[in-house]
């Protein structure tokens, strides 16, 4: 899903509606979104997103300085947790 899609499904809901998201991929567990954040970075890497933020440091991503300065030019994603 894109924010331009995001945007489209949610624009008639109230502002004060409370926000849910699942916590597994069949539905069975639901936990309030608590934040957003625009700083992340996903990877697929070993058949799994992991996702990195650009306010890290090379150390905090276990990579050398000019690996993680490299791996900086990424694009951004919209993270909700």
């Amino acid at each position: 899903m894109t924010v331009k899609e995001l945007k489209e499904c949610i624009t008639n809901l109230p502002d004060n509606m409370e926000i849910f998201l699942s916590s597994d991929d069949e539905g069975n567990s639901y936990r309030p979104m608590n934040s957003a954040d625009t700083d992340g970075i996903v990877v697929y890497e070993d058949s799994e997103y992991n996702v990195y933020s650009d306010k890290w440091t090379a150390d905090d991503a276990c990579m050398e300085l000019d690996e993680w300065d490299e791996f900086l030019k990424n694009e951004r994603s919209l993270i909700l947790w």
